[in-house]
C-alpha cells in the first residue's frame, strides 16, 4: 500500500495519538480513583468477572467463528434461525 504521507510524519502522528490516548487513560484512572474515594469504597484495579456464558470468545471457538463468518449470509441466517429455536 502506498501511503500519501511521509513515513516520518506518520510516525510523528502515531506518537502524538499515543500520547493523547495515554493522557486520556490517566485522566480516567484519576477520575475513577476520586469517585471511589468520595464514595468510601476501596481503590483497587478493575477486574473483569469471569462470565459462565462467555465461551464464545474462547480459543477453541476461533475456527468455528471463522467458518461461520465466511459462509454466505443466507446460510448464516438459516443457521442463526435454527440455533435460536
Amino acid at each position: 500500500m502506498i501511503s500519501p504521507r511521509d513515513d516520518h510524519e506518520v510516525q510523528r502522528l502515531l506518537a502524538q495519538w499515543k500520547q493523547i490516548d495515554d493522557e486520556a487513560g490517566r485522566a480516567a484512572t484519576a477520575r475513577r480513583h476520586r469517585v471511589l474515594q468520595a464514595s468510601g469504597r476501596p481503590v483497587d484495579e478493575y477486574k473483569f468477572r469471569e462470565k459462565p456464558n462467555d465461551w464464545v470468545h474462547r480459543d477453541w471457538m476461533r475456527p468455528i467463528r471463522f467458518v461461520y463468518r465466511n459462509i454466505p449470509q443466507g446460510v448464516r441466517l438459516q443457521v442463526k434461525k435454527r440455533l435460536a429455536k
